[in-house]
């Protein structure tokens, strides 16, 4: 009995291996999801010390107003928690050809909330579908763009000069000058192309190229150009949406990776270039404006508020490594970006940095230097200056140091420091101070 047992047993679960052996797999979807982000929180010590300006005075901003006090003096300490989750979707066709979407969310700084944080609130940081192959890559969505191909000064941690201190001082007392030129975090609905990488091993060479109906203009929103608004009780943020300074924005980008065995080389330039013609947004000029850096331009010389210029802009970067260390910069001609009809001064960057990594351990140093005009300062309290007298920074510095240590994977620690130095015309707006940031880092 006990044998005949041992041998139904034996054929039973034969038959079973059997069928399932040659049962269908189960079915498996060809899309693949990643999910990826971090936590960052930041323990920041600042000081600002302003010049004097038109005390007693406001602004407007998105219907309502900012007061300027008569003492813009800052001394003080706060904390702040930066989150970004990324939803990274992918397949892969039966030629070959890869696919995929890329949904990024944030609380970080936006041009739409000053480039002071977003607090709890969720900003959309991008949204695309991409397709890739032997032809190279096209997207289309929210994305930076070709501008990501261009590089300048190594950073560490919270990025020195091009990090998070620009959260804790006002964009109302410190100009915002970048070392990428215009504001890397700015992501408009675009197309962008990129070459496949083309070269050998040691040597390859890319282009990327973006056409931008309306720059900073993203999401679900569509700028409607041309309507004054007829109907008081609307806002015009009903009627138009939010109302882009620039239209027709192009940027294009060329970018060289280079090896030589002992040296590593990466150099890049690029161009943008962009119409202020249809929209031409402003404080007054009747399209529904809610970009607040592009709301206080100073009224020119027998044109309107807002009347602003086209520009074109170009940058040139590079950065070279080898044993651990690695250096860079960039110089960036930022045209007449950001200005109005009058304001016709030099505005450009400069950027130098380096930073060493050894086991556990990175360590960065970086400098900018830039002069231009930022029609946030204070000294628009009632444009009482012509476009030339006001909001031109004549010389801005900013020098920084940090390290990090990442005490198991994902997890770091990082310091920052940054001190920086604003120079205008006259007294109004002249300012100096620092930044220490100390942070605790989870990337996932």
């Amino acid at each position: 009995m006990r044998k005949l047992l041992l041998a139904t047993t034996a054929l039973v679960g034969g038959v079973a291996f059997a069928g399932a052996a040659h049962a269908a797999p189960a079915p498996t979807s060809p899309i693949t999801l990643n999910v990826g982000g971090y936590v960052d929180f930041v323990a920041g010590f600042y000081h600002s010390a302003a010049g004097a300006f038109n005390p007693g005075s406001s602004l407007s901003l998105g219907g309502g107003s900012v007061s300027v006090a008569a003492n813009p003096d800052v001394s003080s300490r706060d904390f702040e928690t930066e989150f970004k989750v990324n939803f990274d979707a992918m397949g892969k066709a039966s030629n070959g050809m890869q696919y995929g979407a890329d949904v990024g969310l944030w609380n970080g700084p936006e041009v739409t909330n000053l480039w002071t944080g977003g607090g709890s609130t969720i900003e959309l940081n991008s949204a695309y579908v991409w397709l890739s192959g032997a032809f190279g890559k096209a997207m289309f969505g929210d994305s930076h763009g070709a501008s990501d191909l261009f590089v300048y000064a190594p950073t560490v941690g919270e990025g020195q000069v091009d990090g998070r201190y620009m959260d804790f001082v006002s964009p109302f007392t410190v100009a915002r000058f970048q070392p990428a030129g215009i504001d890397n975090t700015e992501h408009s609905t675009n197309i962008t192309y990129y070459t496949p990488k083309v070269g050998n091993d040691d040597h390859k060479v890319q282009l990327g190229v973006t056409y931008e109906p309306n720059m900073y203009d993203y999401g679900s929103n569509v700028t409607k150009t041309g309507n004054a608004n007829p109907n008081p009780i609307l806002s015009s943020n009903l009627l138009n949406g939010v109302s882009s300074p620039y239209q027709d924005v192009v940027k294009a980008d060329l970018a060289y990776w280079g090896n030589f065995h002992v040296v590593n080389l990466a150099a890049s330039a690029q161009i943008i270039t962009g119409s202020a013609g249809a929209n031409n947004v402003g404080g007054s000029s009747g399209n529904g404006n809610t970009i607040p850096m592009f709301a206080f331009a100073p009224a020119a010389s027998g044109g309107q508020t807002g009347d602003f210029q086209d520009f074109t802009a170009f940058g040139l970067g590079t950065q070279i490594g080898f044993a651990g260390f690695t250096f860079g910069g960039a110089y960036n001609d930022m045209g007449r970006y950001g200005t109005v009809h009058g304001q016709n001064k030099a505005q450009d960057t400069f950027n130098l940095g380096g930073k060493y990594e050894f086991d556990k351990v990175a360590v960065g140093a970086s400098w900018l230097n830039g002069e231009g005009y930022d029609n946030l300062l204070m000294s628009n309290a009632g444009f009482t200056s012509g476009p030339n007298q006001v909001n031109y920074v004549s010389e801005f510095n900013a020098y920084s140091v940090g390290a990090t240590y990442t005490w198991f994977p994902g997890l770091t620690s990082a310091i920052d420091g940054t001190m920086f130095s604003q120079a205008t015309r006259g007294t109004r707006d002249n300012n100096d101070g620092y930044v220490l940031l100390i942070s605790q880092k989870m990337t996932f």
